[in-house]
């Protein structure tokens, strides 16, 4: 019962927050834009997120440092490239003009990280519990192995073969299990969520404020390249250069700057 409130809190979180940015930015100036329209596009946003997700397919063909950095330079590509697709759909595409064109790449993108907090925090919350028993069952079998009485040469296959394994395991659920949660929802995780939404709704715009001034492919490239940077932080995190702390409050910092520069230049601007 208690995972799935954490479940429920994860998809209540992942939608309610950026459509609060989204009422919050349209209240400010785009009271005459229509809500119908403004929804449409943060849904399919959304739902694009999973289309961008299917990119993931390489995975199956390539591992380590190459899949790093493949999936560095790939998402930044075709993720900005799926919320051109929608701000292009025709129905979106004619009621765009300079003045409106990166607030409807901002419900976009607002949409698009909201979708993507779903996908990634409501299944962490749903495993949160089974995480907590696995990590026991793991430490068990340390605590098991620990009082065998092995011989010299089972005891080098031990450590050659099945400690390395078991220890690598229990150091991953750990991270899961004892970091800061409510309900099963981890707090980092939450706190990482709410800079990506806010990188997405910038990113978006920014090829929107593109797309209505004939610039879509100077704007998209810049969008691409601000993905790109934004995504290398994670990656130097996992590569071990820098910790956990660390890499949240750098991501917290090139978002945050990014979307006050992206609201007042280029979304609020006439």
């Amino acid at each position: 019962m208690l995972d799935g409130i954490g479940v429920i809190i994860a998809i209540a979180f992942s939608l309610l927050y950026p459509l609060i940015i989204w009422l919050l930015v349209k209240k400010v100036r785009f009271e005459q834009e229509s809500y119908r329209y403004l929804f449409a596009a943060f849904l399919l946003g959304a739902v694009v997120f999973y289309l961008a997700f299917l990119r993931k397919f390489y995975v199956l063909f390539i591992s380590g440092y190459a899949l790093w950095g493949v999936d560095l330079l790939g998402t930044g590509f075709i993720e900005e490239a799926v919320k051109l697709l929608i701000l292009i759909l025709p129905f979106i595409r004619v009621r765009l003009n300079e003045g409106n064109g990166a607030f409807y790449g901002l419900a976009v993108g607002l949409g698009f990280g909201g979708g993507e907090a779903v996908f990634l925090l409501a299944p962490a919350a749903a495993n949160f519990y089974i995480n907590q028993i696995l990590f026991f069952v793991y430490l068990s079998q340390i605590n098991t192995i620990a009082t065998m009485a092995l011989t010299p040469l089972e005891v080098i296959l031990v450590n050659l073969f099945v400690l390395p394994d078991l220890l690598s395991v229990i150091n991953s659920l750990s991270f899961a299990v004892f970091t800061p949660s409510l309900m099963g929802l981890s707090l980092i995780a939450v706190f990482e969520r709410i800079f990506a939404i806010l990188f997405h709704a910038s990113s978006a715009a920014i090829i929107g404020y593109g797309l209505v001034r004939g610039k879509t492919l100077k704007f998209y490239l810049i969008a691409v390249i601000l993905h790109i940077l934004f995504n290398l932080f994670a990656f130097i995190y996992a590569v071990g250069l820098i910790g956990i702390i660390e890499v949240e409050i750098l991501l917290a910092v090139f978002a945050i700057v990014l979307f006050v520069y992206v609201v007042y230049r280029k979304v609020l601007a006439v």
